[in-house]
């Protein structure tokens, strides 16, 4: 037997505890589950470390109502696992869910939660919405290290302080703020407050726009020998920024252990940006080169905008010029650049024939995943339309598709007409299809004047067929020309069924085509077999033929041997017809000849009578 095998002997509650635990090593639980399933009376069988590891592992994969379910059904759920299942419910805010499981845990006789316990509660709740009161948060805080005997510790403290805070009872915060001292445990020393409590204070103060309580709180802080960091600085930067303190910014960058980082340098031009100072905004960014410190995107984006909004585009063209350059947004790292940011300088770009350019920042920002901007696309595809690049205006519309962002009808329209510019109607046809699965209607004018492309392109006969069907299931008016020109072009492409079936539609839905003018075309090409058809067609709709066109289509079928056709149609006129000649006299000439030759004898004789009627008729007249 291998070293790495169980022993022959071993227990199947060990065997089955095992299994469990190195399939829980991987990332998919699945297999977990299923063996779980597999097994009679788990939660009999396995002991109870097991039980728990498959707890704590489906709570860190977000899988809370399976977690939840298999904590109802433990023996004994251990502390370390609880958290692990109240902190999960809390991240996804699902507060009410965690105070029922607390509930639960607590009317347990072997409930013994735990500082950790304590901890989970407080930040999980203070980030909750709706946010408990002060009044609840302190209840909590005395209830539970009181009732099963554990002390807190500094988390603790800095969790119930972060949570007045966020609550907005500063004066609570406050009073805890001085009420911590240090603590003995037994040989092991906890001081209070420390960096987090300082600057979760401090940032509190910077919310309220109470600066100079900030600043006074700092200056106890660094006397009482607890170093800032980064993000007591950056916070300071910011609440004085807002609170328009400049003086306050200047005695923090004078602090000798202050090292200004990218945030605080943003900080400082946003603040400079939003009162108008663009020399000011100008400065601080050189003073970055000089000082060694990286830009990063945002650092760019604010001084862009704010030269752009000041007219000077030049000078924002040369950082955009920078940006494409040193790839800066393409770097890792920092704030998701904002799209919306840019926008004053694609405008400039796309008004200044410099579309390609603000295609490529646009195409930087998009690969970092930056919030989507409508206007951004409007701009650029307007622009690209502008300067003839209908194909990267089009793919321009495509990527907002698939962000789920619908261009609106100028974006459409300018490409479909650049399309139909350049006599690509098949682009233009989709492009319109597109915009009609977006919601929008074009207008009539623009419907006829992509079916007219359409009709004037080779190739595009289906897709002027389903223009037209589209046209008429959403009510679009029809014009006559048109319609018979598709009916012509369908012929003349063989599609055939295809035009009967659009002839049908078009009078169902009371508009007409010209027929004395389509079946004259079909005459022409030698289809005079569908000429007849739609003569026919004509007479039930009451649509009245001349004379002209009867003896066009009748004598086209007799001279292409289709006399039995000709009879037919020659019958139905006869039949359905006025009381005056249906065809001229030399046709009908012809029609008695063609069936003499081919021994229709009987229909021979009826045109005869027909023919001697005739003469009858003009001898009576004259």
């Amino acid at each position: 037997m291998g070293s790495g095998a169980p022993p022959e002997s071993e227990p199947p509650a060990v065997a089955a505890a095992r299994k469990l635990h190195h399939l829980l090593r991987s990332r998919d639980l699945r297999p977990a589950l299923s063996y779980l399933r597999t097994l009679p009376s788990p939660f009999t069988l396995l002991p109870n470390h097991a039980l728990n590891a498959l707890l704590r592992a489906l709570a860190a994969a977000g899988r809370v109502r399976a977690a939840t379910s298999l904590f109802r059904s433990i023996p004994v759920p251990t502390p370390h696992s609880f958290n692990s299942l109240l902190a999960a419910l809390l991240r996804r805010g699902r507060r009410r869910a965690a105070s029922a499981l607390l509930a639960v845990f607590l009317r347990s006789r072997d409930a013994s939660p735990d500082v950790t316990t304590l901890n989970t509660l407080l930040h999980g709740f203070s980030t909750a919405s709706p946010r408990p009161s002060a009044a609840t948060l302190l209840k909590l805080f005395r209830f539970l290290p009181e009732t099963y005997a554990f002390a807190a510790d500094a988390i603790t403290y800095n969790s119930l302080l972060s949570a007045l805070c966020r609550a907005g009872d500063l004066a609570t915060a406050r009073k805890l703020f001085d009420g911590i001292r240090v603590s003995e445990e037994g040989s092991k020393s906890v001081a209070f407050p420390n960096v987090i409590t300082y600057t979760t204070m401090i940032r509190a103060y910077c919310a309220k726009g109470l600066a100079d309580e900030a600043l006074a709180l700092f200056k106890v802080m660094v006397a009482n020998g607890v170093p800032p960091n980064r993000i007591t600085y950056n916070t300071m930067v910011q609440g004085f920024c807002e609170a328009g303190r400049m003086e306050l910014v200047k005695e923090v960058f004078e602090v000798d252990s202050f090292k200004p980082d990218t945030c605080t340098f943003n900080t400082l031009m946003a603040a400079h940006c939003s009162e108008g100072r663009i020399e000011d905004a100008m400065k601080v960014f050189d003073q970055m080169t000089e000082l060694h410190v990286r830009r990063d995107s945002a650092s760019y984006s604010m001084v862009i905008r704010a030269l752009c909004e000041n007219g000077e585009f030049g000078q924002a063209e040369e950082l955009v010029d920078e940006i494409l350059e040193k790839e800066v947004l393409k770097k890792r790292g920092g704030s998701v650049p904002l799209v919306a940011a840019y926008n004053p300088v694609f405008v400039y770009f796309c008004e200044n024939g410099k579309a390609k350019k603000a295609r490529m920042l646009f195409g930087q920002l998009l690969d970092r995943r930056s919030k989507v901007d409508f206007h951004a696309f409007k701009t650029l595809i307007l622009g690209h339309c502008k300067e003839g690049n209908f194909e990267e205006a089009y793919e321009l519309v495509l990527s907002m598709l698939k962000r789920d962002l619908v261009p609106d009808s100028e974006c459409y329209i300018a490409v479909i007409d650049g399309f139909m510019q350049k006599g690509r109607m098949k682009s233009a046809w989709e492009a319109l299809h597109r915009m009609l699965n977006s919601g929008l209607r074009p207008s009539t004018s623009t419907f006829h004047s992509v079916l007219l492309g359409l009709l004037k392109k080779d190739g595009c006969a289906k897709e002027a067929a389903d223009l037209i069907e589209i046209m008429l299931e959403r009510k679009i008016r029809q014009n006559v020309d048109l319609s018979t020109n598709l009916i012509d072009v369908l012929f003349k492409s063989d599609l055939n069924d295809r035009a009967y079936k659009i002839t049908k539609r078009l009078y169902d839905n009371g508009y007409y085509i010209k027929m004395e003018k389509l079946i004259t075309t079909l005459c022409d090409d030698k289809k005079f077999i569908d000429a007849a058809e739609f003569t026919l067609f004509s007479l039930q709709k009451h649509h009245e033929l001349s004379v002209a066109v009867h003896s066009l289509v009748l004598d086209g079928l007799c001279m292409n041997g289709r006399a039995s056709e000709a009879f037919q149609l020659f019958y139905e006129l006869i039949e359905n017809g006025s009381t005056s000649a249906v065809a001229a006299p030399r046709s009908l000439v012809l029609l008695h000849h063609a069936l003499e030759e081919a021994g229709k004898m009987k229909e021979a004789d009826f045109v005869g009578k027909q023919m001697r009627r005739a003469t009858s008729r003009i001898r009576q007249r004259s």
